[in-house]
């Protein structure tokens, strides 16, 4: 048996969508509207802009380590045996990039906040609880380094968050997203993800593994109905991030 979800537990996740700005826009519409009827609902949507607020104001800014873009850049270039071709703006890419101070996790941060924030049924009994890590990311621009999306991933539950911020680009290409590997090991496809609305992923015992160990994660913009091989993607890298502990 599992223990129902309580209405104010109900009424404080969808609280938390709104100030988070997640839902659907029928969903956000209608929960504005009761922001603007129900004084309990909006206590609850302030209460939740507070706290987000002063979540975000705590971050110190810092310089990213200078180890970390020589690892990216050996992680997603092409192999030896086939030559870069000129126009290839793939490593380019790696080296012109610069991740902005860490005050850009912020989003990484309310990102980890939507997911408790509709927490699975207890059952009665509990298991053993099993540890994990938050390990989040800013997914910024390759020009001018604009945030696009918020990503946070529990090593516990293979659970995978993904919010946009912001376009990734125009036209029809699909946004893939991708895993760095440490020790310049190359890159792995997580596959194809929404750039309009946040989702969730439940990666496999694959992917989770290579999820936890990753330097960095990264968008490609492909080819609608396209799949790229698992290992190399095939339209441009447009934006990435470094993945870090929570």
């Amino acid at each position: 048996m599992t223990d129902p979800i309580a209405p104010e537990e109900e009424d404080r996740a969808l609280a938390g969508e709104l100030a988070l700005r997640v839902l659907p826009p029928a969903e956000e519409a209608a929960a504005q509207a009761r922001e603007a009827s129900d004084p309990a609902f909006a206590r609850e949507v302030e209460v939740w802009n507070e706290h987000l607020a002063g979540f975000i104001a705590e971050i110190p800014s810092v310089q990213p380590s200078p180890q970390v873009w020589p690892r990216v850049d050996a992680g997603i270039s092409t192999p030896a045996a086939a030559p870069m071709a000129a126009n290839d703006n793939r490593a380019s890419f790696w080296r012109a990039w610069a991740l902005g101070s860490t005050g850009l996790l912020a989003a990484s941060l309310v990102a980890v906040a939507i997911l408790v924030a509709r927490p699975a049924p207890l059952p009665v009994i509990e298991p053993a609880p099993v540890v994990g890590v938050t390990r989040v990311a800013t997914i910024a621009m390759t020009d001018g380094g604009t945030p696009v999306v918020a990503l946070a991933y529990d090593t516990a539950t293979g659970r995978l968050f993904v919010a946009p911020m912001g376009q990734m680009g125009a036209g029809a290409a699909v946004p893939h997203l991708w895993l760095v590997k440490p020790d310049e090991a190359g890159v792995q496809l997580i596959g194809a993800i929404d750039g309009s609305a946040a989702s969730q992923h439940q990666l496999d015992a694959v992917l989770a593994s290579t999820a936890g160990q990753a330097v960095a994660v990264a968008i490609s913009m492909e080819t609608p109905g396209h799949t790229p091989a698992s290992d190399k993607p095939d339209g441009p890298v447009v934006a990435a991030g470094e993945l870090k502990a929570l």
